[in-house]
């Protein structure tokens, strides 16, 4: 492809008066030349350096030609006005000399748009209705901006507006505005190159909302700091008002309502100035969560699927005597729920937060699970509202002094997998020296597990050789490093290990394990039934990597009961769709796309090889996630509109 030099002109902002309240400024300008796109004055795919637009490194561009779509990349050491543009890895060149040009890339998500080159027009641009504050910029994937060219040469011009402003008040977490007649100010519209400048309008179909919401996300709105929101132009007849949501506080807070007719001009910043909420917010009372009881649930039990009840004493549940080391993990549980529908865990990005002692602290559901500083012999509590927990030390673990061993003392050896939450669960010892066993282990079919030292990490680890689906009342031999093994069907099992053979026995709970039979071979695959469906989709765009030695595709949904469902591309068009299952819907639960074996039908973790990170499933009308160019596991990835 020959490349051209892709400029952008420095234009000084210049002042236009809307009226009294309501300033506006003229977004800076961009002059473009190459073949590629981007947005004119955008503070988010370049840097606003005084009065020159920047471009820096990674940014991205989509063109259509009216045949197909390819997106261009830049590489930059440091920001620079002018920049070459190539086509992205992967990509197929552009052959049409007439073309549009779009920016944000947005990870291909327009690509599912249909351009028409001759019409200067794009079937469909999404801006999202939840924006991502950034102090003195907004959100990258909110500059959207089009071109048209040619020749090459092209010109970048803002789609949208902003509101810029300050906020005089603390903690402020969200910043809303909305149409008060209802009209669409985000989401889905279409794009036409008129007269130089593109014009948008609601798109077919209209999946667009009246309102935006800038959020601050962990932190709050830094006071005096400035902030855009990004929303598309035009006249509010009734105009629109503003609203505060607090740390802390459910309820959002009016501001100001604007109510005569308002314009939102196109590159253009409306400026609303300092925001301030003068009102008085009444502290809200915490409703009481009812459940049948709570319980603790931990590494520190027989598994994950044991519990200890809490009794309600005042305001607080409770558990007493409590042995927990500083390995341990644990959370809390509502009704002993195999779904965990209530549950109650820590904040925090990782496992294994650490709760200091006798401090209330507060928990979220679905949250991480928590330690402990020290070891020791605790007290458990969470009160009756289910936002606090605590934790008391009352004493030390009795430590047994070392000598012969007998039945019934920890080992070094620890069995881990899916039904743990692949914590470490330790064996006991048995009355033959070198035989370990776990007993009433609740594990279901075709989920994985694994032999361990934890104090070696994983230099010690046993898994399934050559055999799998082991069969109730069987044993096999493992192998040091092998993958993960699993069972042919759901139970409750004593499992053994004899830490000299390496064997595991895989006994029904209360079978003698000498009884176990060897087995050599792998047994049964389960069939996995496919649970029931709605009619809403989620789409999977794989990159190349995922796509080698023929993978097939499945989603994993939890967060309202673990469920698989297989994917497919019946369009042959590289994008693999699914139906969220029942129970489940957009902004409900959870969901991770998986890479699977060919050579196998069964969705389970035993059979998956690839896996993106967890992911909520959207709220904001994005559904196709594209898994991030060159990565395998958890390498990231971004959600658009298919």
């Amino acid at each position: 492809m020959k490349k051209n030099l892709f400029m952008i002109a420095a234009v000084a902002i210049a002042a236009v008066a809307c009226n009294k309240e309501l300033p506006q400024e003229q977004i800076p300008v961009g002059d473009a030349k190459v073949y590629s796109a981007t947005a004119d004055g955008n503070e988010t795919k370049a840097v606003l350096d005084g009065k020159a637009t920047n471009w820096e490194d990674g940014d991205a561009i989509l063109i259509y030609d009216g045949t197909s779509a390819a997106k261009y990349v830049t590489s930059l050491e440091t920001p620079a006005p002018n920049a070459d543009f190539v086509i992205a890895d992967g990509e197929t060149a552009l052959a049409g000399e007439k073309v549009i040009a779009v920016y944000p890339e947005w990870a291909d998500g327009y690509k599912s748009s249909v351009a028409d080159v001759e019409g200067k027009t794009l079937s469909k641009a999404y801006l999202a209705s939840n924006q991502n504050a950034k102090a003195g910029s907004y959100d990258p994937n909110t500059a959207i901006a089009m071109a048209y060219s040619e020749d090459a040469n092209l010109e970048f011009k803002n789609a949208t507006a902003l509101l810029k402003f300050t906020v005089a008040n603390e903690n402020v977490k969200t910043v809303t505005v909305y149409s008060i007649g209802g009209e669409k100010i985000t989401g889905e519209w279409a794009l036409e190159y008129n007269d130089g400048a593109p014009k948008a309008t609601p798109a077919e179909g209209d999946a667009s909302a009246g309102w935006v919401e800038l959020s601050a996300g962990e932190g709050t709105f830094e006071v005096g700091a400035e902030y855009f929101i990004s929303v598309y132009p035009q006249t509010l007849a009734s105009g629109f008002g503003l609203e505060f949501g607090f740390e802390g506080v459910s309820a959002k807070q009016l501001v100001k309502k604007y109510e005569s007719s308002v314009d939102f001009k196109r590159n253009v910043i409306l400026n609303l100035g300092n925001l301030e909420f003068t009102g008085t917010i009444e502290p809200e009372e915490p409703e009481e969560v009812v459940v049948d009881y709570w319980a603790v649930v931990g590494s520190m039990l027989d598994n994950w699927a044991s519990e200890k009840k809490m009794t309600l004493d005042g305001d607080w549940y409770v558990v007493e005597g409590i042995e927990l080391t500083t390995t341990d993990q644990f959370k809390f549980r509502a009704n002993g729920d195999a779904n965990w529908t209530i549950n109650r865990g820590a904040e925090g990005a990782a496992d294994g937060v650490v709760i200091a002692d006798n401090v209330e602290t507060t928990v979220i559901q679905g949250g991480k699970n928590f330690a402990v500083a020290t070891d020791g012999v605790y007290s458990l509590y969470i009160n009756k509202y289910a936002n606090k927990v605590k934790v008391v030390r009352t004493g030390d673990i009795v430590v047994v002094e070392p000598g012969t061993t007998t039945p019934g003392e920890a080992s070094e050896w620890a069995l881990l997998g899916a039904f743990s939450g692949w914590i470490d669960q330790t064996f006991v010892t048995t009355s033959v020296s070198n035989v370990v066993v776990l007993e009433n282990v609740k594990m279901k079919a075709a989920e994985g597990f694994l032999v361990r030292k934890p104090t070696t990490e994983w230099a010690d680890k046993y898994g399934a050789g050559n055999v799998n689906y082991i069969q109730a009342n069987s044993y096999i031999t493992t192998a040091k490093d092998g993958g993960d093994m699993c069972l042919e069907a759901d139970g409750t099992y004593d499992i053994y290990f004899n830490t000299t053979t390496k064997a595991i026995y895989v006994m029904t709970a209360g079978t003698d394990y000498t009884t176990a039979v060897e087995q050599t071979v792998s047994g049964k695959e389960p069939e996995v039934e496919e649970p029931e469906v709605t009619a809403n989709m989620l789409y999977l765009k794989p990159n190349s990597n995922w796509k080698v030695d023929n993978a097939r595709f499945a989603a994993y949904f939890f967060g309202n009961g673990d469920k698989w469902v297989s994917m497919t591309d019946s369009d042959s068009d590289g994008i693999y769709e699914v139906n969220i299952p029942e129970g489940y819907d957009y902004g409900s639960g959870n969901v991770i796309f998986c890479r699977m074996n060919p050579n196998t039908t069964a969705n389970n973790w035993n059979n998956k090889w690839n896996q993106t990170a967890d992911l909520a499933i959207p709220k904001d009308g994005t559904n196709l996630y594209t898994v991030k160019d060159g990565t395998w596991d958890n390498g990231g990835g971004t959600w658009s509109v298919k």
